[in-house]
């Protein structure tokens, strides 16, 4: 097994691009695992079960912001495992984890938010297309979304695709990727945009660009048009359902952490209630990053 652990640890620094920070804090809570294990249960045939008495042992133990990263641990690890054909089956499937005391944020369903896109095959408005699908896509906050300029769209130098430079709280930035459809839903927007420095520009608005409530009523309207009740939908409910949708897709917590710009991993804990699947590869930023002039 400490082969697989080390290649593990090649996957997350080679593939993954994860920090040897991350990496190691990884390795620790595998190894806490293996010690509650002991000598009588090889990790390869730990159960549900195992996983579930290890839960207990850690609420005990430590406080909730540990339990969620550790659980998040070994769910990057057993789906390793099963990838590579260690393991039959994944005792993480099926574990569900939730913060005490912690409200759930209200979430779209993936059918919800596929009749909020598909709305636009019908309808014109390319710039609501497009302000949705980064919404989604990306996870950003609103106030992130309508002050994005133009720069904010680049180009990775090595695979030519397209990621979001976003600004966020504290004047921090990240690198969030776009997926393809995001991109054709910005671009064919763009092309209908005179030259001007916000993404959503709005001469109304004293900012200079869309307002939070404005894009927020029209969110609602689009709502009420595929059946979707306006009291359920609000910017901030999109970035819910994109991180609910990708931690039950596979994404594990760190990196959502870092997509959605959290300072604090508990603040992204809350996203554990949803079931890991399996381990899918994240786009992570690249720095050979060169500004696209549109």
């Amino acid at each position: 097994m400490s082969a697989y652990i080390e290649r593990f640890e090649e996957m997350l620094v080679g593939e993954r691009n994860l920090s040897l920070q991350t990496v190691a804090s990884y390795k620790s809570d595998i190894a806490e695992f293996l010690r509650f294990l002991g000598t009588h249960v090889d990790v390869a045939n730990a159960t549900k079960s195992d996983i579930q008495d290890f839960i207990a042992h850690l609420t005990e133990t430590s406080k909730q912001s540990s339990v969620m990263r550790k659980v998040s641990a070994l769910r990057q690890f057993f789906a390793f495992l099963r990838d590579e054909k260690a393991i039959t089956k994944n005792p993480m499937i099926g574990v569900k984890l939730r913060a005490k005391n912690q409200p759930l944020p209200k979430v779209l369903s993936e059918e919800e938010v596929r009749r909020l896109l598909t709305f636009f095959e019908t309808n014109a408005n390319l710039r609501l297309k497009a302000m949705l699908h980064i919404l989604y896509g990306a996870g950003v906050r609103v106030s992130e979304l309508v002050s994005m300029t133009r720069d904010a769209i680049i180009e990775d130098g090595d695979t030519g695709r397209y990621l979001l430079l976003v600004r966020g709280k504290g004047r921090k930035e990240r690198i969030v990727p776009l997926n393809t459809t995001a991109v054709e839903a910005v671009f064919a927007y763009l092309r209908t945009l005179p030259v001007c420095k916000y993404l959503f520009p709005s001469p109304r608005a004293k900012e200079g660009h869309m307002t939070r409530q404005g894009f927020a009523k029209l969110l609602k309207e689009v709502a009420i048009n595929v059946g979707i009740p306006p009291s359920k939908i609000s910017p901030h409910v999109i970035r819910h359902a994109f991180a609910t949708h990708m931690l039950s897709h596979g994404a594990d917590l760190l990196s959502i952490q870092k997509l959605l710009g959290h300072k604090d991993i508990s603040t992204t804990q809350i996203y554990t209630h949803v079931s890991d699947t399996k381990i899918r590869q994240l786009v992570e930023s690249n720095p050979n990053l060169k500004k696209l002039k549109i």
